[in-house]
């Protein structure tokens, strides 16, 4: 029978069924996004690891049992230990006092409950199966790192000893439970609850799924407001009452999903007024990594790489494309920026379909003070049209999403990303890392670049064609 492992446990934990999913059904493979956040998280590892030239990798419970009981082993890699149905594997175990100090590796610069629900996890499990434990630490990276520093500089220790010792003792109240749900042969009954809203198999194969216009799809729900609609038992958006109190933007959502039509505010045409001549629809693409790739950057910071900008004098008149890709064997963001104000020009609305532009050149100004000025002139120019889509319309095929991929299809049919070599951001971001990192021959790169600048293209064009239909709509 499969061993229980730590993904299952929190999972069930937090759902029962989604637990047994996870120990059943087999899962789709990674993407390039998640197999690069896979490769950077190898080589944290693998950093953390050289701070203690005295380990000795163990990988599985045989030689894990034998290091332990060996006193002149100080340091163990990968301490695997099964127990009782279940299995873990410690990152890090240093001998210290009459006991064993848990450090558990992670990508991240800030703690949070789910990094200390891991670390207990794996405290739970080394403490049934007869580790004394004197001290649980996460090993997170530090946000003073900077490229060119030695690799103890990489990391920051945070003790979380009373707190995961705690946990662990509620934790372990559910080994039976877990283990008995997880193993059981069939799925437990679905019941719906807050954790839903962000599970991968809610619309997939479970309550979710074939449910048109569930409350999840209302925009910004509250968990009060959630726990309101259990409670009167209105599982879609149409069986809310009238007059029970939302958002001016759920109430759109709420009246047309009631009335199965678009709703159309009468401000629509006033806020598409205020676009100025000519306008610059612009859509930036960053890229970051755990460890950093070039000087005076922190780690996880975004670092813009790329831009798109469609010029049009009137609503879908394009007249220029103007696009700007950095060379990944350096930090470009200087270059970027002085180019970004030129292809700017001096006047007419920038046309957004986010705040990320917005926060972006902030941040420039603050790398580039000399720049600041002229970037500043460019963030009162900004015009986010998703915002104003929030605002004044709502179709209910959106079904709860104003992301632009959701809204072309039902605005905009003829605009699609399907087939693309590159059709969404994370992906974009993941490969530009891998180009920085070296790993792709001149012709891959070639070809590469030539994709980013497509997708990063269709954005932009994206939003000419939206802004296009939003105009027609107004109008009729």
């Amino acid at each position: 029978m499969p061993l229980v492992t730590k993904e299952t446990f929190l999972g069930t934990l937090a759902c029962r069924t989604y637990g047994w999913h996870l120990r059943h059904t087999n899962d789709q493979s990674p993407s390039i996004a998640d197999q690069f956040r896979m490769e950077e998280g190898k080589e944290v590892h693998r950093r953390a690891r050289a701070i203690y030239p005295d380990g000795i990798f163990a990988g599985d419970a045989t030689k894990t049992a034998g290091l332990v009981a060996d006193p002149t082993t100080n340091t163990i890699f990968e301490a695997e230990f099964q127990v009782d149905g279940y299995v873990t594997r410690a990152d890090i175990l240093r001998r210290e006092d009459d006991g064993w100090h848990l450090i558990e590796v992670k990508s991240n610069v800030n703690t949070d409950d789910k990094l200390v629900d891991d670390l207990t996890y794996t405290t739970m499990v080394l403490r049934r199966s007869g580790v004394n434990l004197v001290r649980c630490s996460l090993m997170l990276i530090s946000k003073d790192y900077r490229l060119g520093m030695p690799d103890d500089a990489l990391f920051v220790l945070t003790d979380h000893t009373d707190d995961v010792k705690a946990r662990a003792d509620e934790f372990e109240k559910q080994w039976e439970s877990v283990r008995d749900t997880v193993n059981q042969a069939e799925q437990p009954e679905p019941r719906l609850i807050w954790a839903c809203r962000n599970c991968d198999r809610f619309k997939a194969d479970c309550l979710g799924a074939g449910v048109n216009n569930h409350i999840f799809d209302l925009p910004r729900i509250s968990e009060k407001k959630f726990n309101d609609f259990v409670a009167m038992d209105a599982m879609t958006i149409d069986r809310i009452p009238v007059d029970y109190e939302l958002t001016p933007n759920q109430d759109i959502v709420r009246t047309a999903v009631r009335s199965g039509k678009p709703v159309v505010q009468p401000s629509l045409a006033d806020e598409l007024a205020a676009i100025r001549w000519p306008a610059y629809y612009l859509d930036f693409e960053t890229f970051k990594t755990v460890i950093p790739l070039y000087p005076d950057v922190a780690p996880h910071e975004a670092i813009l790489t790329q831009y798109s900008i469609h010029i049009c004098s009137a609503p879908g008149q394009v007249d220029d494309h103007r696009e700007y890709l950095a060379d990944p064997s350096r930090d470009c963001r200087r270059e970027l920026t002085e180019q970004l104000i030129a292809d700017l020009g001096n006047e007419g609305s920038i046309v957004t379909y986010s705040p990320y532009e917005k926060t972006m050149i902030n941040k420039l100004a603050d790398v580039f003070p000399d720049l600041a000025g002229r970037l500043g002139r460019c963030i009162e120019r900004l015009y986010d049209l998703k915002d104003v889509l929030s605002k004044c319309y709502y179709h209910p095929c959106f079904h709860g999403s104003y992301s632009i991929k959701k809204v072309l299809p039902v605005l905009a049919p003829d605009m699609t990303y399907e087939g693309m070599e590159v059709g969404d951001g994370d992906t974009a971001s993941a490969i530009f890392a891998k180009m920085a990192m070296g790993r792709n021959s001149k012709a891959e790169m070639k070809k590469i670049r030539r994709d980013l600048l497509t997708y990063c293209g269709q954005d932009t064009l994206a939003m000419v064609r939206l802004h296009e239909r939003l105009v027609d709509i107004a109008c009729d």
